[in-house]
């Protein structure tokens, strides 16, 4: 049945990630922290130091990140949150529309771009599998 998902992959966020995201842009998990933040780098003269901003987008991060498919290749993820207040909750298998409208339900989102939410929940999972990948050929030698 093309309804039928199935875990592709899981991914427990345990450290610090960044990826870049645009021209001067980064997208930061800060797990110590409980926040996800967009840093812009900035540098208009050679000769001027460079001035970096930090935006927080999410007051929460996540935990952990399950990644589901079906046979139509639509997927879904199943998320577990924590809190600048230090709250956990899941939200179980769904799209990136329908996470993303729970954390604003939440009043989590400060910075309304669900491309954000998409980047974020991307980067966990390619992290993850390199990893992985790594670990598989550090055993093979």
């Amino acid at each position: 049945m093309a309804n039928d998902y199935e875990l592709v992959t899981s991914a427990t966020v345990n450290k610090s990630m960044l990826r870049k995201i645009g021209e001067n842009q980064y997208l930061k998990i800060i797990p110590p922290e409980k926040i996800v933040q967009i840093s812009t780098i900035e540098q208009n003269k050679i000769t001027e130091p460079i001035t970096q901003t930090d935006e927080t987008i999410i007051e929460a991060y996540p935990q952990e990140v399950k990644l589901f498919r079906n046979q139509s290749k639509d997927t879904k993820y199943e998320t577990k949150w924590q809190t600048l207040t230090g709250e956990t909750f899941e939200i179980p298998a769904s799209d990136i529309k329908t996470i993303y409208s729970l954390l604003k339900a939440k009043g989590l989102v400060l910075v309304d771009n669900m491309l954000n939410l998409s980047n974020i929940l991307s980067m966990i999972i390619k992290q993850d599998t390199l990893e992985k990948k790594l670990e598989s050929i550090k055993e093979e030698i």
